[in-house]
């Protein structure tokens, strides 16, 4: 069993985020960087990353919160013996951890006996401990302590934006944790479809032969919001349907507080004259699948039309030629 999961985890890892963060993190873990801040917009996501990385790189891991306390990685269940006080003030875990880390530091037979067990070291994620950073002497004074130890110990803060005090900013490296991509989507699809193919007739066969044009409906949301839109599609109809899946897409957006949706009622057919436009928005609409990802095209980030023929300025044309100079924008002179 305990292979099994190992080979799990290996293969989760291999799926999740980008080659770079996972570089990156793991350029900081070995460095022993003692204090660090990651931001991301999905925590579930986040920690089940943990999970998987530090079952596969050899770390023992705790995480952190206000409401369940101090809890291993390891085994999902609360760390016991410990104050009372750890679960609901902000500074009673950062001296365990310092606390931690200073015996590590002093005792080196301990490290030892970890190395033995395959432990390369010991990680505490504070999740949702940006809320308390603001302004507060005592975090920031604890916080410029953990960066003075050389130990095995190390703290990742998370939140969903970078928070830290004109103290701490040199002294805390962020890294970004990658949204979503589209094997983890992937993955998620077919969990849905294991969880409603026994009711639905043909739903792996049907699921296969959309399976990219699903994955693209739900790109952009995260994990969670990709399973709940592609769960209420099959509820609803019993097969997939893209307007189900676009209308929670569209409470994402509303969400954010920073988008706002329109309806596209304008087919292509609606459109009149503009050939050779339509040629290329037609010919582009293959740069946006997974096979040209593969192939390494880069995907249109936007058109820019402007006025009607002839109306355009000759300061408008040098801007135009400035930006397609710096490849940000390719120019064609009949649409």
């Amino acid at each position: 069993m305990k292979k099994i999961s190992m080979k799990l985890s290996e293969a989760t890892l291999e799926e999740m985020c980008t080659d770079k963060f996972k570089r990156d993190f793991t350029n900081l873990l070995r460095s022993r960087y003692p204090l660090f801040y990651i931001t991301h917009n999905e925590e579930s996501r986040l920690v089940r990353f943990f999970g998987h990385y530090c079952r596969v790189k050899g770390y023992d891991c705790y995480t952190w919160n206000s409401y369940e306390g101090l809890v291993s990685l390891v085994s999902g269940e609360e760390v016991t013996g410990l104050s009372e006080e750890i679960k609901n003030n902000p500074l009673a875990i950062l001296d365990h951890i310092i606390s931690k880390a200073r015996g590590y530091e002093k005792k080196k037979t301990s490290v030892e006996e970890l190395k033995k067990q395959n432990i390369n070291g010991v990680i505490f994620v504070l999740l949702d401990y940006f809320r308390f950073i603001e302004d507060d002497p005592y975090i920031e004074r604890r916080f410029k302590a953990m960066t003075n130890l050389n130990s095995i110990v190390q703290t990742i803060v998370t939140g969903p934006y970078f928070q830290t005090t004109d103290v701490l900013t040199n002294l805390m490296p962020v890294l970004d944790f990658p949204r979503t991509n589209r094997k983890e989507i992937r993955h998620a699809l077919y969990d849905v479809v294991k969880g409603a193919e026994k009711g639905i007739a043909g739903l792996y066969n049907i699921t296969k032969e959309m399976e990219e044009e699903l994955i693209n409906s739900v790109s952009g949301l995260t994990l969670v919001e990709a399973q709940t839109a592609l769960s209420k599609s099959l509820v609803d109809d019993h097969t997939w349907d893209f307007s189900i899946i676009l209308e929670e897409k569209k409470q994402a957006i509303r969400k954010s507080g920073m988008l706002e949706y329109f309806d596209q009622r304008i087919l292509m057919e609606d459109v009149g004259g503009l050939k050779n436009l339509i040629e290329w928005i037609r010919d582009r609409k293959r740069c946006f699948s997974e096979e040209a990802e593969k192939y390494g095209l880069r995907k249109p980030r936007g058109l820019l039309t402007i006025g009607m023929p002839g109306c355009v300025t000759s300061e408008t044309k040098i801007k135009i030629k400035k930006i397609s100079k710096e490849g940000n924008l390719k120019v064609y002179k009949k649409i």
